[in-house]
């Protein structure tokens, strides 16, 4: 599980650096310091990637931070429908379940039981069913 620590440190420090950015220009909004006029738009615009980038990111990898301290999982099975661009994701059942590229190696119409956070859905198990 050391890669989904390392993804959420990369993550809270992807959302660290917005938030930086974010403040940066807003103090220059109140210095007017900016030198050109879309400037004093460029807050809203990062607050929103801000926004989304915790939400959708960061939020739900510190939530199961405690889930897989305590190793509770829950579990599904199903075929794999498709396989994410970059050997990351893989959706079973209409949802996207994400995992270590490294590690696994699924392929389309597999059959597979995972073992998965509640909240981003970060495969910790992942077994390949024989029939």
């Amino acid at each position: 599980m050391v890669y989904f620590f390392i993804n959420l440190g990369l993550h809270l420090l992807i959302s660290c650096v917005l938030l930086f950015v974010l403040l940066h220009y807003v103090s220059n909004n109140q210095n007017q310091k900016n030198k050109r006029g879309i400037a004093y738009l460029l807050p809203v615009f990062i607050t929103a990637l801000f926004l989304l980038q915790t939400v959708f990111f960061s939020a739900p990898r510190i939530l199961d931070s405690v889930n897989v301290v305590k190793s509770s999982y829950l579990t599904v099975t199903g075929q794999v429908e498709s396989v994410g661009f970059l050997n990351h994701s893989l959706v079973i059942d209409g949802k996207t379940y994400y995992y270590n590229p490294f590690v696994y190696k699924p392929k389309v119409g597999n059959e597979l039981e995972i073992s998965y956070t509640p909240n981003a859905r970060y495969i910790a198990e992942l077994a390949l069913l024989e029939w």
